[in-house]
């Protein structure tokens, strides 16, 4: 296991949007403790049948967990690769972005998942999909910047981030081409949303360039 510690990038502003996103995710996996959520995560036969609330749940399945675990995992993640790439996007931008990853991520795992024969997990929540998509982003942004490493729980070791996020992005390849019926992790979520950030971060790199942004 590869758990990142932290960074060298400076930030280059007050990460104002990963910290209000992290507060929104703990606020609701706190209310879900008294108040049912199911009706806010991504149901995937509903989505298919356009019942339900379907559009909305693209958004809003993106901030219910199933466990401290899965929490806690997905706003470290956000917390180490977030900030960076909201500094270098703006505020604005990136909440939109944050959002288009999750969406992106979601589709990905709904309609493109089967097609590898894999089951669907049948109900799609967390951040996953939308930090992984940050991932996406802070490779091509910040391929050189060095990620402090915890490896296998035993050393520590700095690893540029192009290193870090190929070797992650590999093993969610891998788990993908060995997922099992009735796998409940949504590596193709995971794929999805690194692809969707990687593709927006271009888009907006070009808009920026020609002075569009």
């Amino acid at each position: 296991m590869f758990i990142p510690l932290g960074d060298n990038n400076p930030r280059l502003l007050n990460p104002s949007v990963v910290f209000t996103l992290m507060a929104a995710n703990i606020i609701f996996f706190v209310l879900g403790w008294t108040i049912p959520l199911d009706n806010l995560a991504l149901w995937e036969d509903r989505f298919l049948s356009g019942s339900h609330l379907g559009f909305i749940e693209l958004f809003t399945y993106q901030f219910v967990h199933g466990g401290w675990a899965h929490l806690l995992f997905n706003m470290f993640f956000l917390y180490i690769f977030g900030d960076n790439i909201e500094g270098a996007m703006g505020h604005g931008v990136f909440i939109v972005f944050y959002l288009l990853c999750g969406i992106g991520a979601a589709l990905a795992e709904i309609y493109l998942d089967p097609a590898f024969g894999a089951t669907n997990p049948g109900v799609l929540i967390g951040a996953s999909g939308s930090v992984s998509g940050i991932m996406g982003a802070y490779i091509l942004r910040f391929p050189r910047a060095k990620v402090l490493t915890w490896i296998f729980f035993v050393f520590f070791k700095e690893i540029h981030a192009m290193y870090y996020i190929g070797i992650w992005i590999a093993l969610q390849l891998l788990s993908q081409a060995r997922a099992a019926e009735g796998e409940s992790v949504a590596y193709m979520a995971h794929i999805g949303g690194f692809l969707t950030g990687m593709l927006l971060y271009t888009i907006y790199r070009q808009l920026k360039m020609r002075g569009w942004l």
